[in-house]
């Protein structure tokens, strides 16, 4: 996993050794629309974005949790994502 220099991204590899990258996109801090983890193949731009939303809707707390994953952790909910209609 490697961390993004100006923006908050991250990249792996899955078990079919696509790269895709994720990042903490939406929600508001106190509000009702929740930050989402989305992540987007790098390596075969055709493959469907991907989403779930973060358990604690904030996307601050998203983007803390998101820098201190491991590479099991983000692999985890990369299992539990959705493909974005």
């Amino acid at each position: 996993m490697r961390r993004g220099e100006a923006l908050m991204r991250w990249t792996f590899m899955d078990d079919q050794f696509d790269e895709w990258e994720a990042y903490v996109s939406g929600g508001q801090p106190g509000g009702k629309a929740a930050a989402r983890i989305m992540f987007v193949c790098l390596s075969t731009p055709a493959q469907r974005p991907r989403q779930i939303i973060h358990e604690s809707g904030d996307p601050a707390t998203a983007e803390q949790q998101l820098a201190q994953m491991d590479e099991a952790r983000l692999a985890e909910l990369f299992a539990r994502s959705e493909p974005i209609a």
